[in-house]
């Protein structure tokens, strides 16, 4: 077998010169159209359920949940962002804290006119005065007694607001900010 390998490698041009025996052209022809004319298998019934099942699984999955999003109970639907809290702590807390990120943003305009040394110092205490800030209303957010509970968060603010205005006196006025 090999011989006749090497025989018809290293002799092309003895097979390539002669045409295929008479008859082969059409002999060929006919296996095609027979090979057309045949039924093609068909997939098996078990392939067919698969894919059937995995279809009307995927279909019922897409309607369930479409469902459960648009059938959920009122109270789990309204959320904070769309009816704000009326409570007089939150109402309070919300008109003190705006005041507080005002004087922080000042207080961050001149900063760039300050050395990095003292920059770093001063961006950290602001930071320490917003994680104690968060750290305060949240305690006092657990407070049974809300009267209470907005004494202290007005103190509680307005020492904080007294500390930015102090910090923002002594970096002096800036003109941009």
């Amino acid at each position: 077998m090999k011989s006749l390998k090497n025989y018809i490698k290293e002799n092309p041009a003895v097979f390539d010169d002669q045409e295929p025996a008479e008859g082969h052209f059409e002999r060929f022809a006919e296996r095609l159209n027979r090979l057309a004319s045949e039924k093609q298998p068909k997939r098996t019934l078990k392939f067919r359920l698969i894919t059937v099942f995995s279809a009307a699984a995927s279909v019922f999955l897409i309607i369930m949940a479409t469902v459960w999003l648009h059938s959920s109970p009122e109270e789990e639907k309204n959320d904070f962002s769309e009816q704000p809290d009326k409570t007089e702590f939150s109402v309070t807390n919300r008109f003190y804290a705006e005041q507080m990120n005002e004087k922080i943003e000042h207080i961050q305009c001149k900063l760039s006119t300050v050395s990095p040394n003292v920059r770093s110092q001063l961006e950290g205490d602001l930071q320490q005065i917003v994680t104690e800030n968060k750290q305060f209303i949240q305690k006092m957010q657990k407070e049974n007694n809300e009267n209470l509970a907005v004494f202290y968060l007005v103190k509680h603010y307005k020492i904080n607001l007294h500390t930015l205005e102090f910090i923002s006196d002594k970096l002096g006025d800036d003109g941009e900010c």
